[in-house]
């Protein structure tokens, strides 16, 4: 995938955590059609806000991607939980 198709993806799935009012962790579907022209292609199927958080599932991937241990993320997520008041 090239390198500004990455970032387009990046952009729309912060767009829209920060769009729908997520806090915490979410994890956005995309699809990207690459026959179409730059970021024209991406499309937006969902935001998941409650993603899985075993070992294998896809948020512990990305984190461990990005530098950051499975328990690391456990200890964030619990340390940095709110509730509406």
């Amino acid at each position: 995938m090239p390198a500004a198709i990455y970032r387009g993806a990046l952009d729309i799935g912060l767009a829209a955590h920060r769009t729908l009012g997520c806090r915490g962790i979410s994890r956005a579907d995309l699809r990207w059609d690459d026959t179409a022209d730059g970021d024209r292609g991406l499309y937006l199927l969902e935001v998941n806000t409650q993603p899985g958080m075993t070992p294998t599932s896809l948020v512990p991937d990305i984190a461990r991607h990005a530098g950051i241990g499975f328990d690391e993320l456990v200890v964030w997520m619990v340390e940095n939980a709110a509730c509406d008041g």
